[in-house]
C-alpha cells in the first residue's frame, strides 16, 4: 500500500514536472526570449524602461529586423498581427526606426513603438493578460511657436535658410503664399518676409517642425498674407488679411522655372529655326528638361497626346469658362478623362514639336479665347463664413502683430 502511494506521489511530480516545461515553454514563446518572460503583474515602470532602437535600413523586414533583435518569431508574430488592424508593420519604411523597451535589466519586452510618419505613431503594448494590443495615434508633441523675419537678397529659399528657417518650413511658407506671390519670377532683393511656424519636442529634444502659422512676404512693397485658420468641421487653411481663401482658381505658374523665354503677343512672330511666322498668345516658361509641370487648377484632362507643331500636349478642362493648354512636354503623368487636383503633377518639361529648347508653352483660354496668364485677374478665394468672423479676426491680431 504505501509502495502504491509513494509511486503515485511520484508520478504526480512527474506530471507536475512536465506541466512546469510546458507553461514555460509557451510563456516563452509568447514574450520573446526565455529571459524575457515574467508575469505580466511583475512588470516595470515605465519610467523604468530599457529602449533599445532598430535601425530600418534598405531592404530590411519587419520580421528579419525583430529577429536581429533577439526576439522571437512566436513574439513578432503576435505583435504583427495585433498591429495589423491599424497598421501592417511589413510595410515599414527604410530610414525610421522601430522602438522596443523593455524592462530596466533589458530583459522583458513590453511594447513597441513605430512612428508611422512624422504625424503619428503605432504603439504595440503587452496587457497584463500577456495579449498584445495595438493603437495608432498622433505624435505627442510639444509645440511651440517660434517668428522668424529677413530680407531677401537673391532669392527667398537662400535668405530664410540664412535667417535661421528649415528647409521644411521654408517650403510650407512659398507654398501658403503660391496663389499671390511667384517665387520665381516676382521675387525682388529687399523683399522682406515673416514667418510664425510650429516647432516641435519630443522627449526634451527637437523634432523638427510643424505647421506654418502664418507668413507675410512684402513684394515691391505690396504685402501679401497667409494666415493660418480651422473652420470647425473643416481642415485648418489660409486666408489673407481680410478672411479670403489664398486658394485662387489658378495657380500663378505651371512650373518652377529660370525666366519667361517668351511673352503673350497678339501679331504673328517669326521662328528662324522652324521658318514659320505664328502667332504666340501663350507663356514659355524655360525650365530644366524633365522638370514636373502642375496643372494650375482643378479639372479634366481632355487631351494627353501629340498635337502638332505642340509636340506632347496637355489640356485641362477646368470649368464651363477656362481651360489650360501645357505644350512641348518630354514625357506624360496623366491620361485623358483622367481628374486632377491643382498642383498635380501632369507632365515633365521637354522640347517636343516647334521647339528649341526646353521649356513649357502654357496657355490660358477663356470662353474659348486665349488670353494672357499674367494679365488677368482672377476673384479672390472663397471668404470665410460670416459666422467664423469674430474667432477669425483676433487671429488676424495676434499674427499681424508677431509678423511686424
Amino acid at each position: 500500500m504505501l509502495r502504491a502511494m509513494l509511486s503515485l506521489k511520484h508520478t504526480l511530480l512527474i506530471a507536475a514536472a512536465v506541466l512546469a516545461c510546458l507553461t514555460s515553454y509557451k510563456a516563452i514563446n509568447q514574450y520573446g526570449t526565455a529571459s524575457e518572460f515574467v508575469h505580466p503583474a511583475n512588470k516595470v515602470a515605465a519610467s523604468d524602461e530599457h529602449k533599445k532602437i532598430v535601425a530600418i535600413s534598405d531592404g530590411a523586414t519587419y520580421g528579419v529586423l525583430m529577429t536581429s533583435a533577439g526576439i522571437t518569431t512566436e513574439a513578432s508574430s503576435s505583435i504583427y498581427d495585433a498591429a495589423f488592424a491599424v497598421y501592417d508593420l511589413a510595410t515599414i519604411r527604410s530610414g525610421r526606426t522601430i522602438a522596443l523597451y523593455f524592462d530596466s535589466a533589458g530583459a522583458i519586452l513590453g511594447r513597441l513603438v513605430y512612428d508611422i510618419d512624422d504625424e503619428e505613431e503605432l504603439i504595440v503594448t503587452r496587457d497584463e493578460s500577456g495579449a498584445w494590443r495595438a493603437v495608432r495615434q498622433a505624435i505627442p508633441y510639444e509645440v511651440t511657436e517660434r517668428t522668424a523675419t529677413g530680407v531677401v537678397s537673391e532669392t527667398l529659399y537662400q535668405s530664410a535658410l540664412a535667417a535661421g528657417i528649415d528647409e521644411a518650413t521654408v517650403i510650407a511658407f512659398a507654398d501658403s503664399l503660391q496663389w499671390s506671390v511667384d517665387f520665381s519670377q516676382d521675387v525682388r532683393s529687399g523683399d522682406t518676409f515673416a514667418v510664425v511656424y510650429e516647432e516641435r519636442f519630443l522627449n526634451g529634444e527637437k523634432a523638427g517642425s510643424g505647421r506654418v502659422l502664418a507668413g507675410k512676404y512684402v513684394n515691391a512693397g505690396t504685402a501679401a498674407y497667409a494666415i493660418g485658420y480651422t473652420v470647425p468641421g473643416s481642415e485648418f487653411q489660409y486666408y489673407d488679411d481680410n478672411g479670403n481663401s489664398v486658394r485662387k482658381l489658378f495657380l500663378k505658374a505651371p512650373v518652377a522655372y529660370r525666366y519667361i523665354s517668351s511673352g503673350f503677343t497678339t501679331g504673328r512672330r517669326y521662328v528662324q529655326a522652324f521658318n514659320v511666322s505664328t502667332g504666340h498668345r501663350a507663356i514659355d516658361y524655360a525650365a530644366s528638361y524633365g522638370t514636373p509641370i502642375r496643372a494650375v487648377g482643378d479639372g479634366t484632362v481632355t487631351l494627353a497626346g501629340w498635337d502638332g507643331s505642340y509636340g506632347n500636349k496637355v489640356s485641362v478642362r477646368h470649368n464651363a469658362t477656362f481651360s489650360t493648354n501645357y505644350a512641348h512636354m518630354s514625357k506624360f503623368a496623366v491620361k485623358r478623362g483622367e481628374k486632377v487636383s491643382q498642383g498635380d503633377v501632369i507632365g515633365y518639361v521637354g522640347s517636343t514639336g516647334f521647339s528649341t529648347g526646353p521649356h513649357v508653352h502654357y496657355e490660358l483660354v477663356k470662353n474659348g479665347v486665349k488670353v494672357n496668364p499674367l494679365a488677368e485677374v482672377l476673384p479672390p478665394g472663397e471668404p470665410i463664413a460670416d459666422g467664423e468672423r469674430e474667432g477669425f479676426s483676433k487671429i488676424v491680431e495676434k499674427y499681424k502683430k508677431a509678423l511686424e
